[in-house]
């Protein structure tokens, strides 16, 4: 008859042990750390795989909007500032938008958009998908010496 293999206690208690030390460290740190786990893409875009609109930044506002309505919208939002996720995936506002990033815009589920012109919405998400260039400054021509001879 084969005899069964035992494990030593230390791997019997290991799982447990490191399962409980997770779950008793984490959300340590303070919010914003590195430690703090970062909203996931699903709660930033409200539960929608797609956007309501896209276009470019212009000025704060929406321009070349995939729905003519939403010209001029401001990305703001009527209800305050709404999450911006930066072309690397990274946190931002929308003072950190600049003009010619390309968007995709989630309006806030239910919100509400005032009939004016333009449009003003409960903006839950901007996520820029194409990062304006950066314009290089341009290189000047370096003086040449000047030689103060004898």
């Amino acid at each position: 008859m084969p005899v069964p293999r035992r494990r030593p206690a230390a791997a019997l208690l290991g799982a447990p042990l490191l399962a409980a030390a997770a779950a008793l460290t984490a959300g340590c740190g303070p919010a914003g750390s590195p430690a703090a786990p970062a909203p996931s893409a699903s709660e930033h875009l409200g539960g929608q795989p797609t956007p309501d609109v896209t276009g470019e930044v212009a000025g704060g506002t929406l321009v070349r909007a995939s729905e003519p309505s939403y010209e001029g919208m401001p990305l703001a939002g009527r209800s305050g500032q709404p999450s911006v996720l930066g072309a690397d995936g990274s946190q931002a506002t929308v003072d950190d938008l600049r003009d010619g990033d390309r968007v995709e815009v989630w309006l806030v589920p239910g919100g509400v958009c005032a009939a004016s012109s333009p449009v003003q919405c409960d903006v839950l998400t901007v996520r820029v998908t194409e990062a304006a260039a950066v314009p290089t400054p341009a290189a000047s021509p370096t003086p040449a010496p000047t030689h103060h001879g004898r």
